[in-house]
């Protein structure tokens, strides 16, 4: 299409100037084009270089991705390092309680056992303090009468068998 204009371009300069003018002209146009198209080129290049360091300043570069990535991973790191620390004090502490704990259960029981022992020493005491005395009122009352003695060795046969 740029050659056609061209052409018809010259015929009508051809019309009206001689022809060597008219080739003139048309070289004189065709620098200017080629001049244009230049300086078109370079303004073109240096909107790119502009806008390619525009973009690089405001856009994150990789360089900038793994720099933040690197923090988060310290960041992680460091965030597992103390919830492994706090994680081992605390199970610490439980187990201390826990042993805390089962020694007041161990002391405590034992004092119970030795309590339910003492108590368990006094009515077996208490209880044979009371055979001897059932054994000295059957005593007594069969001396003193041969029909109760007979009626109370029935019936304390029967409780102590």
């Amino acid at each position: 299409m740029a050659t056609e204009i061209s052409i018809a371009l010259y015929e009508k300069l051809s019309e009206k100037l001689d022809k060597e003018t008219a080739a003139e002209v048309m070289e004189f146009i065709r620098q200017i084009e080629e001049y244009l198209r230049e300086q078109a080129k370079d303004e073109t290049k240096k909107i790119k270089l502009q806008l390619r360091d525009e973009l690089r300043s405001e856009l994150a570069t990789k360089e900038d991705v793994s720099l933040v990535r690197q923090e988060i991973d310290t960041a992680k790191e460091e965030l597992n390092g103390k919830i492994e620390t706090v994680r081992q004090e605390l199970n610490g502490k439980i187990e201390t309680s826990r042993q805390e704990l089962n020694g007041k259960i161990e002391t405590s029981r034992q004092e119970l056992n030795g309590k339910i022992e003492a108590l368990r020493q006094e009515i077996k005491g208490e209880i044979k303090v009371l055979r001897i005395l059932m054994y000295v009122l059957i005593a007594l009352v069969g001396l003193l009468n041969q029909n109760s003695f007979m009626l109370l060795s029935k019936i304390f046969g029967y409780i102590f068998k």
